[in-house]
Order: C-alpha cells, then sequence, then structure tokens
C-alpha cells in the first residue's frame, strides 16, 4: 500500500467508499477490503461542502413566500393571494375565495411599486397613471382560485401591491400590499 492509504474490513461495518473493493477468500466467504487514497477523500469531502455552501446560498437568495389580502376600491373584493417559487418558476396565486366585480370588463392583474397605490387616485374609478404598474395578465376569472406565472421580466422586489384593474375605464377594482408571509 501507498503513503497516505488505508484499508478498512468492509465486513467491520465501516461505509463502503466508492473506491475498489479486493476479495481475500473464495466461496462467499471473502473479506473485502476497501482501499482510497487520504487526498481523494478530502478532495471528495471539499467538493460536498463547496456544493451544499452554493445550495444554501442560492435558497437564500430566492425571495421567501408573500402574501396579501385585497382591499377594496372600486368594487366589492373578497380574498388574496399568495407569491411563491415552485418548480423553478415564480407564482401568482390567487384563493379560492378571491372575487370581484363579474360585469368589469377588460380585467387586468398587475403589480404597482407602491404598498399605497391608490393614494394618488380619486374614487370612485380609482385610474392609475400611466408607468405607475405592470400589468402581469388578464384576469382568468371574476371569481376562485387562479394560478399566473409571475416572469423574470418582473422584479419583484420592487413591486410593493397587487391590484385587479379595469384597463378600458382605468379603474382599480381591488388592491392588496405585498407582505412577507407569516
Amino acid at each position: 500500500m501507498g503513503r497516505g492509504q488505508r484499508r478498512w474490513p468492509a465486513a467491520a461495518g465501516k461505509p463502503p467508499l466508492p473506491v475498489t473493493g479486493i476479495p481475500s477468500a473464495p466461496f462467499g466467504l471473502e473479506r473485502s477490503v476497501i482501499t482510497f487514497s487520504l487526498s481523494s477523500v478530502s478532495r471528495a469531502a471539499a467538493a460536498l461542502v463547496l456544493s451544499g455552501t452554493t445550495m444554501l446560498a442560492a435558497q437564500a437568495m430566492e425571495p421567501q413566500q408573500q402574501r396579501g389580502t385585497f382591499i377594496k376600491a372600486e368594487a366589492p373584493v373578497s380574498g388574496g393571494f399568495v407569491i411563491k417559487n415552485e418548480g423553478g418558476k415564480r407564482l401568482l396565486m390567487l384563493s379560492r375565495d378571491f372575487k370581484t366585480n363579474d360585469m368589469a370588463p377588460d380585467l387586468k392583474v398587475a403589480f404597482s411599486p407602491s404598498a399605497t397605490p391608490l393614494a394618488g387616485s380619486k374614487p370612485p374609478a380609482y385610474p392609475l397613471k400611466p408607468g405607475s404598474y405592470t400589468v402581469l395578465a388578464p384576469l382568468k376569472a371574476s371569481k376562485g382560485g387562479q394560478t399566473y406565472v409571475i416572469p423574470a421580466s418582473i422584479d419583484l422586489s420592487k413591486q410593493k401591491s397587487v391590484l385587479i384593474w379595469c384597463r378600458q375605464f382605468n379603474a382599480t377594482m381591488a388592491w392588496a400590499p405585498i407582505q412577507p408571509a407569516k
């Protein structure tokens, strides 16, 4: 055996290492010996530590789950939303109890960089100023749970609220500040 190498009998309860097994006796009574280099184990351990550190850093960079409860603007509303990462995608999920005006046309789900997006607008329509919002998608239905994929082009760190907005009449049905999930 060379310098820096050890032999561990597999039958002695030591964990097998992915190196060569050397039989020492015939007929199933053999005693396997595993030979490995300490430097190769050190390299493997260092690689394992580095990959674990990389995974932890990537997880720390991912935003935590966020949520919000819709507040009435022009129309009565109920329900809320959750923003989460799932399957490598960022999702905005409206709750099953979500409901807004089913008569309003051209409804959109939008983000605003303001936590109080209607502060500068007037009732009853609560119109939005151009450039003060980012449309995510058309609202799929006026009630019930629904899921929207948030594209990478929308920087969630800069968004502070979610809106249900009627593009045709520039009227905000509801809004909700984005908050960390508890």
